[in-house]
């Protein structure tokens, strides 16, 4: 006779989790919001906290920027300038990577976990193999 395992239903913030991170690796690219003539991100302070925001979609993000911040525009978030300015800054100020999706809901990151979701080098590798 088989035996079944009964499972619970997931709650919705891990579902939303889920989803994201499934997205995430499949599409390979982030965007945060630049300002070129101050040649820096968008950093935005919220709840006594300073966020990071950024999308997987250039056109989540560009829509934000025209409703928040007209002065900056979407940027693929590259490898080399989250390495070089991103991770150092958001380290030092103590700055929380936020992902925000096309619904409103915000998913946090550690500077450390957003490395290693989307810039570690194994994750790389795999995105261009």
């Amino acid at each position: 006779m088989k035996k079944y395992l009964k499972f619970h239903p997931i709650n919705k913030e891990y579902r939303f989790k889920f989803s994201v991170l499934k997205t995430m690796t499949y599409g390979g690219v982030l965007w945060g919001l630049y300002n070129p003539m101050h040649k820096g991100w968008a950093i935005k302070a919220e709840d006594e906290i300073n966020i990071f925001p950024f999308w997987i979609s250039s056109a989540q993000a560009n829509k934000y920027a025209k409703l928040h911040w007209p002065s900056y525009s979407a940027r693929k978030i590259s490898p080399q300038d989250f390495r070089e300015s991103l991770l150092p800054t958001l380290k030092r100020f103590n700055v929380v990577p936020t992902l925000f999706s096309h619904k409103g809901r915000r998913f946090q990151f550690s500077p450390h976990q957003m490395y290693h979701f989307f810039f570690h080098p194994s994750v790389l590798d795999v995105r261009e193999a």
